[in-house]
């Protein structure tokens, strides 16, 4: 097979509509605008063009799905905070109010026009989700749809319904064995998602509640960051069923690259050596969904997570309140709880080095992907499906 060479697949990966269909909010970002907010809202600063563009142009993404919030931090955040739906309700703050202080660089979409925007400028066009339905949590034994209406106005239009554990919408993938289906709750935030024109994310619901949400929509859903448990056993990973259930509603699943989901190319999720999780893995994955779904319902999630991540974790304890230059910093640090090293709300991830495969393991080097996909004989057109054009057609379909 003729293998593609690096300046071909950069050329052709930066002149496609890349979309990155799953990533975690710059830490660094929210932090830097907190410090500098009063510059920031009269558009003396724009803290985006400084933190967050050049790293998402290095990626070379047209459209990111940016979590802003959600059930679970791995990390222990700056921006986090316990109270969920302030947590996303800043975030979406601080990238609205950039952009009503004159910041051009991103488009924060919200219609299908906000969508033709992006593509006729050199903006970036954001799709701000949740990473799990706590944020939309009223106070004890209270569950209004207000949550869900207040982050939808504030920009919000995606919704993942919950992380590995269990909320008061449902139960995550490490609540499998309770066999819970979507809560009362859980029902009414996906009506009233469907009414206002979000799009909903099954990425580590549980097998029963995933099941329950296929009989209240036929709007096309998506998983955002999940890769196939028949070629990587993971707790994580989806069925086959699954996928072809989203593939039938005209859906997409979008692969995650973290090496625990990946696997090690025998099936096995629990790979320890540092680099032997790879591209090649990858591969096998789209391979396996292309096979399954067809080549119109597979996307890439990265899960890219550049948190400003405490390296010492001895003096973790405080972090939140103290700021990143307390304890020293980086965006590569492996994710972990804190208590429990590998552990993520109950699934093991393993403890490496790195948590993405080798190669398009950042921001920066995700280009490789695209370098990958040719050298494996995808052509052109499905390259381009598979980079965003399948996750665009969703969106459409979905934005109101």
């Amino acid at each position: 097979m003729m293998m593609a060479s690096n300046e071909n697949s950069r050329d052709l990966h930066f002149g496609s509509v890349v979309v990155d269909g799953h990533q975690e909010i710059l830490d660094e970002y929210v932090y830097n605008f907190i410090l500098s907010e009063d510059e920031a809202i009269q558009g003396k600063r724009h803290v985006f063009d400084e933190v967050y563009l050049p790293v998402l142009k290095a990626q070379g993404v047209k459209f990111v799905g940016l979590s802003v919030g959600g059930d679970h931090v791995a990390q222990v955040m700056y921006s986090a905070s316990e109270n969920r739906f302030w947590d996303t309700h800043k975030k979406l703050d601080a990238l609205q109010a950039e952009s009503e202080a004159g910041c051009s660089s991103f488009l924060l979409c919200r219609s299908r026009a906000d969508l033709d925007e992006v593509l006729a400028s050199d903006k970036i066009g954001i799709i701000a989700g949740i990473n799990g339905g706590r944020p939309l949590e009223g106070k004890k034994n209270l569950n209004l749809l207000s949550s869900l209406r207040s982050l939808y106005r504030a920009g919000l239009r995606s919704i993942q319904l919950t992380g590995n554990g269990r909320n008061r919408l449902g139960d995550g993938v490490a609540q499998e064995r309770s066999r819970g289906r979507l809560t009362n709750f859980g029902v009414e935030v996906v009506k009233e998602a469907g009414r206002l024109g979000l799009l909903i994310d099954t990425a580590q619901l549980s097998d029963p509640g995933f099941y329950d949400l296929l009989e209240l929509t036929d709007r096309p859903l998506i998983d955002s960051h999940s890769c196939a448990r028949a070629v990587c056993d993971h707790p994580r990973n989806i069925t086959d069923d699954r996928i072809r259930a989203i593939a039938r509603c005209g859906g997409v699943v979008g692969l995650s690259f973290l090496s625990a989901l990946v696997g090690d190319g025998t099936g096995r999720s629990d790979v320890e050596t540092p680099g032997s999780c790879g591209t090649d893995q990858l591969i096998r994955h789209i391979d396996h969904l292309v096979e399954v779904a067809g080549i119109d319902h597979v996307g890439l999630g990265p899960d890219y997570c550049a948190y400003k991540t405490p390296v010492n974790r001895e003096v973790v304890k405080g972090y939140g309140n103290r700021g990143p230059a307390f304890c020293g910093f980086d965006r590569l640090t492996p994710m972990q709880s804190e208590k429990y090293p590998g552990w993520v709300e109950g699934i093991f991830y393993g403890i490496r080095e790195s948590d993405y495969i080798s190669g398009p393991d950042t921001h920066e080097t995700f280009s490789l992907v695209t370098q990958a996909l040719q050298e494996n004989g995808y052509r052109k057109d499905d390259i381009a499906k598979i980079l965003g054009e399948n996750f665009l057609r969703v969106y459409r379909e979905t934005l109101g």
